[in-house]
């Protein structure tokens, strides 16, 4: 069983004058899946989502390496 967290994270810049607020979600995977997810360690990943009835798909999938293009 998993449990998704939302936080509301404040930042102060501008030396204190200004607070920016955004909202974090986090996700804390089972210890049964931390072997099958060790091989994205240190990877640059991309994740899409989507929802089907009443359940939501993640993907996760590795970054593709940007190609620099010669004007």
């Amino acid at each position: 069983m998993v449990k998704l967290q939302f936080r509301i994270i404040e930042k102060t810049y501008k030396n204190g004058l200004r607070v920016y607020k955004h909202e974090e979600v986090t996700l804390n995977f089972p210890k049964e899946l931390h072997e099958l997810l060790r091989v994205l360690d240190d990877k640059k990943l991309e994740i899409r989502g989507y929802k089907e009835g009443n359940k939501i798909h993640l993907i996760f999938s590795e970054k593709e390496p940007t190609k620099n293009i010669p004007l």
